[in-house]
């Protein structure tokens, strides 16, 4: 009886495809195809030919195991994104459904009381005019538009004292965006309540109010640019009888009753 040496029938793993290299049957090899890395067997000896191509095996060649394509979709430009599936797919996009998602809050507040008094002052927005009080004590926040329907809403509330009693007088608050922390440059006030919002003239009274307002808009309606960073403050307003007003008067019994301000920055899914 003819004698079969088994240790002469095996595989023989050569590596990574080579187009130079003579493979004979049995031989194996891994070759990627296109982006899909799978590993073939030699079944008729050959040269030059790939051992497959657009997923098809050549002649020469039979899959030993197939790979497949990589699900895992390019990580580029999808900074703060999650992996997403339809129930077929893999995909970059946010972490819950929605048209916005909060992508800043802030809230400063201070126990500095800002005496002013209306009588001499003009009209205007620039700092120290009636409609543009500076109170916010250097605090500011921050607002970086992803998308021109990035939404914005911003309060502020002041514990606000004047003595009615001798003549009376009226205040009211704002808001102001600029691309400078100083608000020197590009400056818009984009919300005046009116400096007869608040108080009662000379009808008497000597009262602590706790002046409020509370404000949404999409950035696109207050001149705000996409990629643009802007600095937000509220201010206050007062109006011309020499009266004075004290903004953040020391009957608060903390920071927070005394002023406050907070801004949420909502960025638009895209």
């Amino acid at each position: 009886m003819a004698t079969i040496d088994l240790g002469k029938i095996k595989q023989v793993f050569r590596g990574t495809y080579n187009n130079a290299t003579a493979y004979v049957p049995d031989d194996l090899v891994t070759f990627t195809d296109g982006q899909i890395t799978s590993t073939y067997i030699c079944t008729t000896a050959s040269t030059g030919n790939n051992p497959s191509s657009g997923g098809t095996a050549h002649a020469n060649w039979a899959f030993i195991a197939k790979g497949v394509a990589d699900p895992i979709p390019s990580q580029s430009g999808n900074a703060g994104k999650v992996l997403k599936t339809d129930g077929t797919n893999l995909s970059f996009g946010s972490g819950f459904e929605g048209s916005h998602y909060l992508a800043y809050a802030n809230q400063y507040q201070h126990q500095v009381t800002i005496t002013v008094n209306g009588n001499g002052l003009s009209d205007g927005t620039a700092d120290g005019q009636r409609d543009c009080i500076v109170v916010n004590n250097g605090l500011y926040h921050t607002v970086t538009p992803g998308h021109a329907d990035d939404i914005i809403v911003v309060s502020a509330s002041y514990n606000v004292y004047s003595n009615w009693g001798a003549a009376g007088t009226y205040w009211g608050m704002g808001f102001q965006h600029s691309t400078a922390t100083n608000f020197s440059a590009n400056r818009n006030t984009f919300y005046l309540m009116g400096q007869h919002a608040q108080g009662n003239g000379g009808a008497g009274g000597d009262e602590y109010r706790n002046t409020t307002t509370t404000q949404q808009y999409d950035v696109s309606d207050i001149g705000m640019s996409v990629g643009t960073t802007y600095y937000v403050r509220h201010v206050g307003q007062v109006h011309s009888p020499n009266n004075n007003v004290a903004f953040g008067q020391t009957n608060g019994v903390n920071s927070r009753s005394r002023h406050t301000c907070w801004l949420r920055h909502y960025k638009k899914q895209t």
